[in-house]
């Protein structure tokens, strides 16, 4: 996927280069964990509607084929949004696009509460979506280009991770609040806290020194932060390296020679891995509900999922640098693929609630983590006037992958869990 080395990563660029060999800075830290926090509300809105749906289904008495039509209509939001919000990015910055997507997810699920058809939901989970494609990829690009190159792996696996535990915090507030105020609430409560976190962000969060630079109109921004972020000699580093001549480049520049290589392999294998998220984000609860499991048990079942992938991308973070990203990658492929054909073989059944929720740990132990290890690799693999372009796009066609679980989903449900594990480990 990239030149070998500690961590298969590519040398970063000259503007990333300003931080490298600084001490991490707690204002550094303080922006990590924003954009973290950003990633958090993300990942509970990637996941809300899946951990809805078995109270929809109960509720409305809707079908399968109307999940599906939902779950995609909020796919093809988030291909568009993948795309538009790499575009703001490199256009006008990494904090608007950041912003920008919170806003759109946040009014978006916010509205879904006041809804009264499937119609409604579709056409406002397709603006969601809007929102919801660009966030990781822009934070990915964001923290990349905060941090110095000693801790940047880390610090973007652990930014990407938080998609999963905002899929955590989303399990368990279904628990509490899907019995007692209901589906509606769900989708108030999960609208407002991101819209109100907002605020935080516009006063907290700054741009990023790679694009800044990049800006000489600008200048004086990136000094400040330089000097915030504890750089000894903020304006001889501003003047040793020459800025970069802004120019816009196409699309088709990911495409080079010199990078094709990398955008078609990261392309190929965040569609495969997002597949088998948003298989496992949507179409798992409607599955287990489906074959009898009450209402709390569908929810642990994806609680277990994402605490097992958040555990699992800690350790990615730290074996992908010391063993490099392809035998890790190959290492965790293999074994996910081992624990569906365990899943497919194995019968759905209350009975078996507990092998069941260790499973689907395990399951997002190794399968999970694969999607944080690679927006690793991908932050470091573009340079800074393609970066977020080149990981909007390899986001984009991650949601593709996320539009054919959709397609697919309501099939292999409707066959069971034989049938859905299955196809999931064809995927691995």
């Amino acid at each position: 996927m990239a030149n070998e080395g500690s961590a298969d990563l590519p040398k970063p660029d000259v503007a990333i280069g300003m931080l490298d060999g600084l001490p991490i800075s707690g204002f550094q830290i303080a922006l990590l964990v924003m954009t973290g926090m950003a990633v958090v509300f993300d990942g509970i809105d990637n996941q809300i509607i899946g951990l809805a749906a078995p109270s929809l289904i109960s509720e409305w008495r809707i079908s399968t084929n109307a999940l599906g039509l939902i779950f995609g209509a909020g796919f093809a939001g988030m291909v568009l949004g993948t795309l538009i919000g790499a575009w703001i990015g490199d256009r006008f910055g990494r904090r608007s696009a950041l912003l920008a997507g919170i806003i759109a997810f946040g009014a978006a699920t916010f509205a879904t509460g006041f809804t009264q058809s499937v119609t409604e939901i579709a056409v406002l989970r397709m603006i969601a979506g809007l929102g919801l494609g660009g966030v990781p990829g822009t934070a990915a690009a964001l923290i990349a280009e905060y941090m110095p190159s000693k801790y940047r792996p880390a610090a973007v696996s652990f930014g990407i991770i938080c998609v999963a535990i905002g899929g955590i915090i989303g399990g368990f507030a279904a628990s509490v609040i899907l019995p007692s105020l209901g589906w509606r609430w769900f989708f108030y409560i999960g609208g407002a806290l991101p819209l109100c976190a907002t605020v935080l962000f516009y006063w907290g969060l700054p741009e990023s020194p790679s694009f800044l630079l990049s800006r000489p109109h600008r200048r004086s921004e990136l000094l400040r932060i330089l000097e915030r972020v504890g750089h000894p000699d903020p304006q001889g580093a501003i003047s040793r390296i020459p800025p970069e001549t802004h120019v816009y480049a196409p699309i088709a520049d990911l495409f080079s020679p010199n990078i094709r290589r990398d955008t078609l392999a990261l392309c190929a294998a965040l569609f495969f891995g997002l597949f088998l998220i948003y298989s496992m984000f949507n179409w798992a609860p409607t599955l287990l509900f489906s074959n009898g499991f009450a209402l709390p048990q569908t929810h642990a079942g994806l609680t277990a999922f994402n605490i097992g992938g958040v555990i699992g991308s800690i350790a990615t973070g730290f074996a992908m640098t010391r063993f490099g990203s392809r035998p890790v990658l190959a290492l965790l492929g293999s074994m996910a693929a081992l624990i569906c054909i365990g899943l497919a073989l194995s019968p759905l059944s209350p009975d078996y609630a507990k092998p069941l929720l260790f499973a689907l740990f395990v399951f997002g132990l190794t399968g999970s983590s694969v999607q944080s290890t690679i927006y690793a690799v991908a932050s470091n693999a573009f340079p800074t006037r393609l970066r977020a372009r080149g990981i909007g796009l390899m986001a984009g066609a991650g949601r593709l992958g996320a539009v054919f679980s959709a397609i697919g989903g309501a099939t292999l449900v409707d066959h069971g869990g034989s049938a859905f594990f299955g196809a999931l480990a064809v995927v691995l």
